[in-house]
């Protein structure tokens, strides 16, 4: 009877998935997000080797800047990113849910969506991390994470993705369907309803804890480094200077502006398409196949942005690329500028020189541009 009844359960719910809409993508829709999630690989490799490169290239910048190696782990979430999401999401638009039968099956079930879950929370964790990093360097009487200190926080970023993304090992499996073909599903228990309620609390608690949290903690910590870049802007300095700090500083804001409002835009749609999912089955399958793909694109999207973002609002990581890819093998000469350069030190205004040149400090040195 049990046996009968869990593939009766099965086969109900195999036959509710093909009513989606989702499942059963035009062939130009998904020909269109194939391609979509191919720009994002080849981006997000492209990207993220040229920005592990520059940082990599200084090694006397790593050892006095401990920033640096959360950009490389950033750099090193957005690759893990990028292509489990693409394998996972080209697999399905290619051949749905079918999958290997068997061990093999059941493992590679489960560590595919692992990795994809695995990668976004630790690139979301880590921009965290190097926004309270960012505060503490504006602050006066905080000193930025140690070597030590961000060691220490890589390691935890790494341990608390993999806590965050565990359900997918319990909940993804294989299973035969009625026409005899294995397929890779996420089911928490074989009770409709109670998988249906944790999937509600599972993504509630990803919205909260991956979304929710993080873009509070980045408009925090990131508006208070805007006051305090455009309070320092305004010491009595020289004009030659103060024009000097405050084109560094519009970069800067700009730069913050830009990572907040990028992470919102490319997070919130596919956070609302889960919850869609879990909530609302009927409307989530009614919606045009386009439109949730393109959210889960757009969410992956996110971690082929980033790197370039690097480039695009710093004009000193855009010459450490134009220095590495003009050297013969790769490596920032001695006499080359550092990664993060230093302020000047001879700017100073009777007793104030002191307090210019830290501000000279926070809006180039401190805030990593």
């Amino acid at each position: 009877m049990n046996v009968t009844n869990s593939t009766a359960a099965n086969v109900s719910s195999l036959e509710a998935r093909t009513k989606c809409a989702v499942e059963n993508a035009s062939h130009t829709t998904r020909v269109l997000v194939i391609v979509g999630f191919a720009v994002v690989l080849l981006s997000s490799l492209v990207g993220n080797f040229l920005l592990v490169r520059v940082v990599m290239s200084d090694k006397e910048a790593r050892k006095k800047f401990p920033f640096n190696y959360l950009i490389i782990n950033m750099a090193i979430a957005d690759v893990l990113n990028a292509s489990s999401a693409s394998l996972v999401f080209i697999s399905f638009l290619t051949i749905g849910r079918l999958w290997l039968s068997g061990v093999v099956g059941v493992i590679t079930c489960k560590i595919s969506y692992f990795s994809v879950g695995f990668s976004v929370s630790a690139s979301i964790l880590t921009v965290v991390v190097m926004g309270l990093d960012r505060f503490m360097a504006a602050h006066a009487t905080i000193r930025p994470l140690s070597l030590k200190g961000v060691k220490t926080a890589i390691a935890s970023i790494w341990l608390l993705a993999g806590l965050f993304s565990s359900p997918y090992l319990y909940r993804m499996m294989v299973e035969q369907g009625p026409d005899g073909k294995h397929v890779c599903i996420s089911r928490w228990t074989q009770d409709a309803d109670t998988h249906s309620q944790l999937m509600e609390i599972e993504e509630m608690t990803k919205f909260v804890v991956l979304y929710i949290l993080p873009l509070m903690s980045m408009v925090i910590f990131y508006a208070i480094i805007a006051l305090r870049i455009r309070r320092r802007s305004k010491l009595p300095v020289g004009t030659s200077t103060r024009s000097k700090i405050m084109q560094q500083n519009q970069r800067v804001v700009r730069m913050i502006i830009a990572i907040v409002v990028i992470f919102a835009v490319c997070w919130l749609p596919v956070h609302v398409n889960h919850l869609l999912r879990s909530f609302d089955v009927p409307t989530y399958c009614g919606l045009p196949a386009f439109l949730p793909l393109s959210f889960f694109w757009l969410a992956h999207a996110n971690c082929a942005i980033n790197p370039w973002i690097w480039f695009m609002f710093s004009a000193h990581f855009r010459s450490l690329l134009r220095r590495v890819i003009k050297s013969k093998d790769g490596k920032i000469r001695s006499d080359h500028v550092p990664l993060t350069p230093k302020p000047k030190q001879n700017e100073q205004v009777g007793g104030m020189g002191e307090e210019i040149n830290g501000a000279i400090a926070l809006s180039v040195e401190r805030v990593v541009l």
